[in-house]
């Protein structure tokens, strides 16, 4: 009986920290594994990512060709940020450090629903 319980208490542990990591990972894969375990298969509902490079904030100098950033802050970086800094933070807030020539399209899905 005792031998049980131990084995009981592992797989729990063990399940404990694997859900526990999904979620904390900043760039979490939606198709890995994990995401078959959660409800209906949905990770989208517990991470937010950003398929597509969009910005809503960008911030750009005046010079000749400008130097633009992305000031957004989120869960995740988009998907063309080569430098993504984030904080330690649960949920971690993450910003794109790139400097680009150019900003990117607004961000469609953080203006649906609201009224202009």
């Amino acid at each position: 009986m005792e031998m049980k319980k131990k084995v009981v208490m592992k797989v729990a542990l063990l399940l404990f920290f694997l859900g526990f990591t999904a979620t904390v990972d900043a760039r979490f894969d939606p198709s890995s594994f994990i995401s078959q375990l959660l409800p209906n298969g949905d990770a989208s509902y517990y991470v937010k990512t950003t398929t597509k490079a969009c910005c809503d904030l960008c911030l750009c100098t005046k010079s000749i060709p400008p130097q633009c950033r992305c000031a957004d802050i989120g869960e995740t970086c988009h998907s063309a940020c080569k430098a993504c800094l984030c904080t330690r933070s649960f949920p971690p807030q993450c910003r794109c450090a790139d400097g680009n020539d150019f900003c990117y399209e607004p961000c469609k899905s953080s203006f649906e629903g609201e009224a202009h």
